[in-house]
Formats: structure tokens, sequence, C-alpha cells
């Protein structure tokens, strides 16, 4: 194995994927791309459905450390660990947020050339979208967007009484409405996962000039002289390796692994790495302005045994994996979150608050088992989408390893409880319409929902906070903590997303993110790493 190359990525996810596939489409140059994790060849993997036995089992253990505000709880914050990263293992939801989010990114933070119309070639060069067409959407790129081949009755349920609250129905989420109720679009085909693995590095897999490594952490990258040189490695099975890049290192590991990195090898914050023994190399915010979705599982039993729960059990679980396997079509083509919503519960002009609909009960991610002994049921996954609180990412020590700390701040700003509480009671209304409250035999969270739901404001107010302080969970959307920007005091890459003070170093992933757009976080992801692969391209 050679061990000099033209430019070494770090992080086979989503951006390092896209960053890989584009270099060797326009360059004629060498290139290694290194994954802490395996292989993404499990048939679970492929399988949408699955999507709830992948994430156990293929990513991070990232836990955020206790916090006040969120009654000292720590939570799961998972990463994917493996080859195409969290879109081998996320929710395939095709969501890019509202075009406010981004021009926000230029005029609030300075980030010139990164507005929605900037970004919006982008989403169109990445995507190619089985049925909606104009001038939003793009039809002959690498990552498939495909309609649900499969609807739950349940969810269909849940689109009606979207509707019976006022709701328009739509059809595409990314048109920049104010709101809306309908089914979400997937980066599926055929009945299949369609990841960045599958779209942008399975084209190029086998390319002579492409070199992929997995099972190998990289320990910190190698600067001399002001240059990122290459990287230190360590695999699985053949321990410590040294790998050198000519022109470039680009890290793509993450908003949790890209700054843990960049601290590891002497750039961060000056006291932080002298207090590891660390030499710092640049003194940048590294592993600040950490933001998250939060969301709030609201759960109701159902009088009929209705749901897909025990579908994965038994004669009916081999009978849909069989269909699925010989026909690429069923419940097993389904990625569970069929149903979705956008509310603009502020009055703002824009979705400040988004809804993910369940036809099972969320036990699986149920920290506080209040689910358990359920059995039918439906879970609607509610949050805010922009957050003010920001949190922090960190290193520590571990025996004689370095690891990460991640002190979240979740709902540290006043503002965030209120904004939360407020989208769980326009969750909950969808719970009184007739198309969902025939089929409820009783709202178990929050408990005693509606009772509270006809207590006054004030009544019901203190309760309600309680309930989101004590039940609230993330929806692993972690980005900011190499956020971008026009200086070095203030943010870690520039607007190429070199970074500052660094010559031969990027980051390309969802940690440069200025500010959370303003739903899922895949596909902003995949645009940014397309943008910033023509700066590379152009640089080179």
């Amino acid at each position: 194995m050679q061990h000099h190359y033209d430019y070494i990525i770090v992080g086979a996810g989503s951006a390092g994927c896209v960053i890989a596939h584009r270099l060797l489409q326009a360059l004629e140059v060498t290139v290694l791309l290194v994954e802490s994790g395996g292989s993404d060849s499990s048939l679970l993997i492929r399988m949408p459905a699955a999507v709830g036995k992948v994430i156990p089992t293929h990513t991070w253990p990232y836990m955020t450390m206790p916090h006040a505000a969120t009654n000292n709880r720590t939570m799961s914050i998972a990463q994917g660990r493996m080859i195409g990263g969290s879109s081998s293992v996320n929710g395939m939801i095709y969501i890019r947020g509202h075009r406010s989010d981004y021009d926000a990114w230029e005029v609030d933070n300075g980030c010139t050339g990164w507005n929605y119309d900037s970004l919006l070639p982008y989403f169109i060069k990445s995507e190619s979208n089985e049925s909606l067409a104009g001038p939003l959407h793009g039809h002959n790129g690498p990552l498939k967007v495909s309609e649900n081949r499969y609807r739950h009755p349940l969810s269909q349920a849940f689109v009606r009484a979207g509707q019976e609250l006022g709701l328009p129905y739509v059809n595409d989420f990314n048109d920049n409405a104010r709101e809306g109720v309908g089914y979400y679009q997937t980066t599926t085909f055929e009945g299949e996962r369609y990841s960045a693995s599958k779209g942008y590095l399975k084209p190029v897999r086998q390319h002579p000039r492409l070199t992929v490594l997995t099972n190998t952490d990289i320990e910190r990258v190698v600067i001399n002289k002001g240059r990122a040189t290459g990287v230190q490695a360590r695999h699985a099975k053949k321990g410590d390796m040294t790998f050198h890049a000519r022109r470039e290192v680009i890290l793509s590991a993450g908003a949790i692994g890209s700054p843990k990195i960049l601290m590891a090898s002497g750039i961060g914050h000056q006291d932080h790495l002298s207090a590891h023994g660390i030499e710092c190399l640049s003194n940048l915010p590294v592993g600040d302005h950490l933001q998250d979705h939060l969301h709030m599982s609201i759960n109701a039993s159902l009088k009929d045994p209705v749901s897909l729960y025990g579908e994965d059990r038994g004669l009916r679980a081999l009978s849909h994996g069989a269909e699925w396997l010989l026909h690429r079509r069923g419940l097993m083509t389904s990625n569970v979150l069929e149903g979705g919503a956008f509310l603009d519960t502020a009055n703002e002009g824009r979705a400040d608050t988004q809804i993910h609909f369940m036809p099972i009960l969320d036990t699986w991610d149920d920290p506080n088992g209040i689910g358990r002994g359920q059995t039918h049921g439906i879970t609607l996954k509610v949050g805010h989408l922009r957050p003010v609180s920001r949190g922090h990412v960190r290193l520590a020590n571990s025996g004689n390893r370095l690891v990460t700390e991640i002190h979240a701040h979740y709902l540290d700003a006043p503002e965030d409880i209120e904004h939360q509480v407020r989208s769980l009671r326009a969750g909950m209304a969808f719970l009184d319409t007739p198309s969902l409250s025939s089929l409820i035999h009783d709202v178990f969270s929050p408990p005693e929902a509606r009772q509270l739901m006809a207590q006054s404001h004030t009544d019901s107010q203190k309760t309600l906070e309680a309930f989101v302080r004590q039940y609230c969970k993330t929806t692993y959307h972690p980005v900011g903590t190499c956020r971008m920007g026009p200086d070095a005091e203030h943010s870690v890459v520039d607007l190429e997303l070199k970074v500052h003070g660094v010559e031969g170093l990027r980051v390309i992933d969802c940690s440069v993110f200025p500010t959370l757009p303003g739903g899922n976080t895949n596909a902003p992801t995949i645009a940014v790493a397309e943008k910033a692969a023509d700066h590379v391209i152009n640089a080179a």
C-alpha cells in the first residue's frame, strides 16, 4: 500500500464521498479516503425499514455531558461510523431547509457566496429527483430522491389530520413554502436506501487513483511549518501508519469528529490545548457553536392493533423480508418516517416546527422508558427548528487516549424552552383531529396530554416545560463546530473552507455550517460538499 497521495480525505461519510467523486472526476490526482468504520454492504443498511436496527450498531456512541437545563441527563447524539457515514444509517428524509436559513449565512454571518441562490445550483447538481421538476430540482445528479413506495394507513391518517388543522397538502417540502403537510421524499431508489456511498462513492470505488482505507482512526493531522502534510492514523489490525498529502488534507469527519482531529493536531483554543499538553499551532474557536435539533415524542396507544408493532417478528417478518428480497417492494421499502409536517407556529412567514410521524411507537429511542409495556401506537416526533442555545466540543483524556466531551447545553437559552413547548402544543393538536382522535385509545406522552390541552395556557405551561426538559431528545443533527466565516476570531474555516492559518487543510462537512438549516441536515451537507469540491478543484 502506498503512503503518498495528492489528497487525503478523512471520513467516508456524505461529504467525503462527494469530494472523492468530484476530485477523481475532474483532476488527474490520487486520493486516499480514510474511514473509521467498516463496510456498508449489509442488507439491513440497504433495507429502508431496518433504520431502527442499524443506528444502534453502526454509529459512534457519542453522548452529551449532563446539563442542568435538561435535568442533568446524558443524551445519545449518534453519528454514522461506516462507509457512507450518517447517510447509511439515517431516516433517508430529503429536506433542504428554508431559503432564509442560507441567506442568513451570508447576511448575519458574513459568508458571502453561501446564500440560498448560491447553494441552489448545488442542491440541483447533486439531485436526481424521480417526480419533481422545475427550477428547484435536478434529474441527473448522483443522489436518487424518490417518492414513498409504501404508505401506511396511519401515515395517511396523519396527513389528513394536518389538513383538518388547516395545513395545505404539499408534494414538495423543499419549495420554501410557509408550512404544509404531506409525505417525505427519501434518498431511496427502487426500494433501497440510496446513500452518498451508493450515489457518489460506488461509481468511483474501483478507480485506479482511489484508495479506500476502512477501520482506521485518524489520530492527528501532521503540520509542518504551517502546512498540513499528512495524517497519523491507527488501523484496527495494522497499527500506527502515516500518510502524506502532496496537495491537501480534507477533514470530513462530522461535527464531532472534525473538531476533535483539529484540536489533537494543535488547532483550537490555546488554553484548552495547553491543558492537554498540545502545542497550539493556530488559535481558533474550534469546537464552539455546537447546535442540534431537539424533539419530543408525542405517543398515543391505539384502539385497534393496526400499527407496525409486531411486523418485525415471526412469520410476518419473514414474509416482509421475502417480499423485499424478491421484488424490492412492500413494507420494508418504507423509511417508517413516511409522513411529515412543517408549521409556522411563530407567525414569521416560514416554518419553525417540524413533525416526523411514525405509524409505530418510538420505543427504541425511549431512554426514559415512558413507552414500556405499550404495544400498538403512533408517535409524532415534534421539534423546534432554530435553537438559540450553543454548546461546544472539547478534548478529554481517557486513559492514554484523547476522546471528545460534548457539552451540548440544550435549552440553555430561555427562548428555546418556549419554542419547544409551542412546538409540542402544535403537535398535540393533531391528536384532536377527526382523523386521529377516532383511532387513539390514550395519549400517554406527555402524560394527561388531553387534560393539558383543555387547561389554560398559564396552567399547563409549567407542566409542559417540565416534560420537555425531561423527555427531549436529539435529532442527530449536530453542526457548527468548525463554522465558516471571514475572520479567524469568530470562525475556524474561511469562505473556501480552508482552516485559518494553516495551508493545505480544509474542513468540508456539516461542522462548517454557521447555523442550523430548518430541517434534516443530510441534503445540505451534500450541497455544501458539492460547492466546496468546486473550490478544491479550482485551486488545483
